[in-house]
């Protein structure tokens, strides 16, 4: 089912609100709102954490909520990468029991994870094997505290606003995505890739194409400290985009892999396109003009082109278009 045109999104340091409209194939961004959150108004942890005060932040919430010109009853939430986590693993077989279905998900994450999977909220979806795997079946497992998640259902709901779905960035932004990757002729199955910079780290997608978007082979979320020297996190992107590379040779010799897409904070693009292109051995496009849904702020009611929300940045605009355009399973 299509979802709604609204989506949340909730970091360490803000809660935002888009809305959007659809019109000629593409969206028109009717309302945008970001409110700074209080430092520290949540646990740390390597998957996040809960509100130190969850009543404080459902008061922020409620704000925010009430705040809003478009009336909202129901909306989608983005989550930083590093709350919710992904992994594949493969599987013979899954059963259609909830309960059932749990118990095999969390043995499988158990064997994938350091982290306590009694604690952890835990999710899958199926996506194509891959050539020569063990066993019949993949699936991407989507995992992230129990605690936090709900929590902020919680908050949610007490604004009068229920999420139909929570996801990360990195698979969030991949909705974005439509048609052919950036510079390629290459037929049904090419791969495309999505890096998004921001929030103390970056996530790397890589998907089949599709026209709508694609379906995930591969996402990596890496975390940096603030003081980690930018020659040192200038290696460990090359590094990590080599292993990619080696990845999607080794697995996909048949998908040539076509575009590659960057989204950073302005002044940071050409800086990261360089890492990327040196370990990725491909070249990385900056300007979103050719496969990403085409998005446009709404005129003031006399039509005039400077009124209406300012469109935000791309690292934080594309996961919010990104899963308005995603279909919702009922």
């Amino acid at each position: 089912m299509a979802p709604p045109p609204h989506a949340f999104a909730c970091s360490e340091e803000a809660l935002a609100f888009a809305a959007f409209g659809r019109e000629e194939g593409g969206l028109v961004l009717r309302e945008y709102r970001r409110v700074a959150l209080e430092p520290g108004t949540f646990q740390h942890g390597l998957l996040g954490g809960p509100p130190r005060e969850p009543r404080l932040f459902t008061e922020r919430v409620e704000e925010l909520v009430s705040s809003l010109e478009t009336p909202v009853k129901e909306a989608s939430l983005v989550v930083p990468d590093g709350w919710l986590r992904t992994a594949f693993a493969e599987v013979s077989e899954i059963p259609t029991n909830g309960a059932a279905r749990e118990e095999v998900l969390r043995w499988k994450l158990k064997r994938l994870v350091p982290f306590r999977v009694d604690e952890l909220r835990v999710r899958a979806v199926e996506v194509a094997p891959l050539a020569g795997q063990e066993e019949p079946r993949r699936l991407l497992l989507g995992f992230g505290i129990e605690s936090l998640l709900s929590t902020l259902e919680r908050a949610f709901d007490a604004a009068g606003v229920h999420l139909g779905r929570i996801s990360n960035q990195g698979l969030s932004a991949l909705g974005a995505l439509t048609g052919q990757p950036t510079g390629s002729t290459e037929q049904g199955g090419a791969l495309r890739g999505l890096v998004l910079v921001g929030g103390g780290g970056y996530s790397a997608v890589f998907a089949r194409a599709t026209p709508d978007g694609g379906e995930p082979v591969l996402h990596r979320f890496k975390s940096f400290s603030d003081a980690l020297p930018r020659e040192a996190r200038a290696g460990a992107v090359r590094r990590d985009m080599r292993l990619t590379r080696s990845f999607l040779e080794d697995h996909f010799p048949e998908a040539p892999l076509g575009g590659v897409l960057l989204a950073a904070p302005e002044g940071e693009s050409a800086l990261w396109a360089e890492w990327i292109e040196h370990g990725l051995g491909h070249p990385v496009a900056l300007a979103f003009d050719g496969p990403v849904v085409a998005v446009r702020t709404a005129p003031d009611a006399a039509g005039g082109a400077a009124a209406g929300p300012e469109r935000p940045p791309w690292p934080e605009l594309l996961p919010l278009a990104g899963t308005v355009c995603q279909e919702v399973p009922g």
